[in-house]
């Protein structure tokens, strides 16, 4: 916040996946391998109820014909015995790239595990281990193979080798298949998680800014109108007093057993912009909080200059 201070987080979940449960390498896991399957195990997948992300992709490089180009120091020497003009035009600098525009998506219901595949550029890999699989033919290769070793078997060298290749087609095959079962689901996640993207997903996330800022400066002010009903008229508070107990006291009036961090700052600024209180700039402090018909005056006044192009500082928008 504004005076360098964190929030708490308002919820820690930690994920709980078969990796957890399952414990091959300790032996009390290998000893709850049997019981695991006839319990009952609960997973946690922590996910993101919403995910936005804004990037700006790097500028393509040009490729150039590669050409030869003496060092600098031939320039010198040849501009000392006034020969530079037999040596090839030196090389104009690169104009530096023109920034690519930025791009915008949102997902919605991420996974905390599946976050790497929705960030762009994210190549995700898929592991040959993960489509090995052994096998009646991978066996019986490895059996064959065996005995041809042991008992130098002629019989026993040939059906290794036919399993062999066998066995590598077989292997090539399932792994393609599985490579492209996989792209298939990567894809086939992410059409499902978008949301918006490019200028739909800018008009979103705007409107979704603008609905915040007009919850926090309601909160604000009914705070604002709760402290005045409790202190008499006349009253003026510090506004670095404001800032340091609004948080806390805007929390109050929230149905909520989570600590919200809230910019009490920036939300006082947007009421002081809405005329629903007045301050004084020299003491620093809010000495009014309009109420009643002129603090619908004031709100009509903003809604006017809205729809006539101007904003709450007097500039046309």
């Amino acid at each position: 916040d504004s005076n360098g201070e964190t929030a708490p987080p308002t919820r820690l979940v930690e994920r709980v996946s078969v990796r957890d449960l399952v414990d091959l390498f300790s032996t009390l896991g290998r000893r709850r391998i049997v019981s695991s399957f006839f319990s009952k195990s609960e997973l946690v997948e922590p996910t993101y109820e919403e995910v936005v992300l804004i990037w700006r992709p790097l500028p393509e490089k040009i490729k150039k014909k590669p050409q030869f180009v003496p060092p600098k120091v031939v320039y010198d020497i040849a501009e000392i015995f006034e020969v530079e003009d037999r040596l090839p035009q030196k090389p104009e600098p690169e104009p530096e790239p023109q920034p690519v525009p930025l791009k915008i998506r949102s997902f919605d219901g991420v996974p905390m595990a599946n976050l790497p595949a929705v960030l762009p550029k994210t190549k995700l890999v898929f592991r040959p281990a993960d489509a090995f699989v052994f096998d009646l033919v991978s066996v019986a290769s490895f059996l064959a193979l065996l005995g041809s070793v042991r008992f130098d078997s002629p019989k026993l060298d040939l059906i290794s080798f036919v399993l062999g290749i066998l066995w590598l087609l077989r292997t090539f095959f399932r792994y393609s298949n599985k490579l492209a079962r996989y792209d298939l689901l990567v894809n086939k996640f992410l059409t499902s998680k978008i949301s918006h993207r490019g200028p739909g997903a800018l008009k979103y996330i705007l409107a979704e800014a603008g609905s915040q800022k007009a919850i926090r400066a309601g909160l604000t002010y009914q705070w604002l109108l709760d402290r005045k009903q409790h202190e008499r008229d006349g009253t003026t508070w510090l506004k670095e007093f404001l800032i340091r107990e609004g948080s806390m006291g805007m929390n109050s009036l929230l149905d909520t057993d989570e600590h919200v961090f809230i910019d009490t700052e920036a939300a006082l600024k947007d009421v002081e912009n809405l005329g629903l209180i007045k301050s004084n700039d020299d003491t620093e402090a809010v000495e009014e909080v309009v109420t009643g018909q002129d603090a619908s005056d004031a709100l009509k006044k903003v809604w006017n200059d809205v729809f006539d192009g101007v904003n709450t500082s007097g500039k046309n928008l």
